[in-house]
């Protein structure tokens, strides 16, 4: 858990740098397809890309504290591990 917390951080995380580079290239494709030396294809492709991560993103916002608990060591040893529960998919659209 403590490596998806690290994963998943909005500010340092992996998630929100890739977010940012796709973003980046997003703007970098337009520039070239304005030019004619792109396909606006590309340009396109990127920038949902970089709307679906930042959709991700923001799906596990309301997650982070939970994700960032699993940073913190317990400090009690006999801390019952948590009863597995059904999976249940919410989608927020």
């Amino acid at each position: 858990m403590a490596v998806l917390a690290d994963v998943f951080d909005p500010e340092h995380g992996a998630l929100a740098a890739f977010t940012t580079l796709a973003a980046t290239a997003s703007r970098f494709a337009q520039q070239q397809a304005t030019q004619g030396l792109l396909s606006p294809e590309v340009w396109l492709a990127l920038g949902r890309a970089a709307n679906e991560l930042n959709d991700i993103g923001l799906d596990l916002e309301e997650h982070l504290d939970t994700l960032a608990a699993a940073r913190i060591p317990s400090t009690t040893a006999l801390v019952k591990p948590p009863a597995p529960v059904p999976l249940v998919v919410r989608r927020h659209r």
